[in-house]
């Protein structure tokens, strides 16, 4: 069967199951389609609906952010034989994007996807916004993300990172969703949808906007339960009729690796699991979670995520575990030196363009807890540009614009004047 006519028996699929009642797929859960109808289905792995869609991911996705590199390149050999294991153990979705790794993170999809596999999987890109200087660069970037991964059509297609800056200054402008719509009805997408960095009141403007999104791609963690969308954009973005694909589960790494007081913690209740899987255990236990997207960087990641997956449902976690994960999100609060902001974004835009909440939440908290002041310039260097997440601490002029906006009532000018002090910049 080729892809289109599965995508379009699946659909059927759906819509029969509503009116015939649900049938048992993958022996775990509860699904609207029998095994035969999810693409690439493995026993060991779980199944779930991606919205409105009509068809089952797997619970795990492999995120090509994060491979194996070799003098500063992608180790293409490497990625491939990564990427064919997590097929062979059931993964059915590969998520990349036009500027990862400098394009090249569509191009190890391209590799690793030849000589038949692309059949075995849905296959994502984003379009990035902050790298057009006029509307037609839209449909070229698309082209050229079909060219580097080497399909006619791409299955899930977003516009990259939405955040305030670029929704007013070009998704709007450029008319970006209209744009999408077209690939979609010329057939050259099959989903639209849109990847996200900024306050849940951004997240329901964008949602409200228009009925034609099919999902979305948000951060969240069960630390950051407000920040960005939250622990409610995902409940959101489902009453809406939306898949909801989750990235960066383990918080780049942060939860892949706990500080010494966080697993301590864990580990008193006397419940044992490694730091990744308590991470990706909290986003399967969410029933409006359709996939974890996570980040590989070696064949350990991507047998233990395997591992992981298998055993992955909605509502998994016991009441030990939950309460379990509340002991380490206080102990990761209670650190000295924590800056207690929950990353809303409500302080944001800045007149000077500081990037206030994910300075604070996402890299100096981070710091505080590890340490590891190379890491943390990354996040806050490297990941965190001016047109897209805003300007470092140094930026701050003291206005206090921000002050009224904070619902933690934090002395934002003044947290900033710290970590300029500690980061240097």
């Amino acid at each position: 069967m080729d892809r289109r006519k599965f995508i379009k028996k699946s659909a059927l699929t759906v819509v029969a199951s509503s009116i015939m009642g649900k049938t048992v797929a993958c022996g775990q859960e509860k699904s609207g389609q029998p095994a035969k109808d999810i693409l690439n289905y493995r026993e060991t792995m779980p199944y779930r609906p991606m919205g409105r869609t009509g068809i089952q991911v797997s619970a795990l996705g492999f995120g090509m952010l994060r491979l194996p590199m070799t003098n500063g390149h992608v180790d293409f050999d490497q990625s491939t034989e990564m990427v064919h294991r997590a097929i062979d153990g059931g993964v059915n979705y590969i998520d990349t994007g036009r500027v990862y790794l400098g394009g090249e993170s569509e191009q190890a999809v391209g590799k690793a996807l030849a000589g038949g596999w692309r059949d075995r999987v849905y296959v994502t890109s984003k379009a990035p916004w902050w790298v057009m200087e006029r509307p037609e660069d839209f449909e070229r970037l698309f082209d050229e993300s079909r060219r580097a991964i080497g399909t006619d059509v791409i299955d899930f297609y977003h516009i990259h990172m939405i955040m305030h800056r670029g929704w007013n200054e070009k998704v709007l402008p450029y008319r970006l969703i209209e744009k999408m719509e077209k690939l979609k009805a010329d057939g050259k997408i099959r989903f639209m949808g849109f990847s996200f960095h900024d306050s849940l009141q951004l997240f329901k403007k964008v949602i409200e906007y228009t009925p034609v999104w099919d999902f979305c791609l948000i951060q969240h963690n069960y630390l950051d339960y407000e920040y960005e969308a939250g622990v409610l954009g995902p409940k959101y973005a489902a009453a809406n009729g939306m898949g909801v694909a989750v990235m960066k589960p383990v918080r780049t790494g942060f939860l892949a690796n706990l500080p010494p007081v966080m697993r301590e913690t864990l580990a008193s209740t006397g419940i044992h699991k490694p730091d990744a899987e308590w991470a990706l255990d909290y986003l399967w236990d969410i029933p409006e979670v359709s996939i974890a997207v996570s980040g590989m960087g070696s064949m350990k990641d991507v047998e233990a995520n395997l591992s992981y997956a298998a055993k992955a449902k909605p509502n998994m976690l016991t009441p030990a575990e939950r309460e379990a994960l509340g002991m380490a999100i206080k102990a990761y609060r209670s650190a000295a030196g924590h800056i207690d902001c929950t990353g809303c974004y409500q302080c944001i835009p800045c007149p000077e363009n500081v990037a206030v909440g994910y300075i604070f939440a996402y890299v100096y908290n981070n710091y505080i807890l590890h340490k590891n002041k190379e890491r943390a310039m990354l996040d806050y260097t490297v990941s965190m540009s001016p047109i897209q997440r805003g300007d470092p601490a140094s930026s701050c002029t003291g206005c206090g614009e921000c002050l009224s906006k904070c619902p933690q009532h934090l002395d934002i000018p003044r947290l900033l004047a710290r970590v300029e002090e500690t980061m240097g910049k």
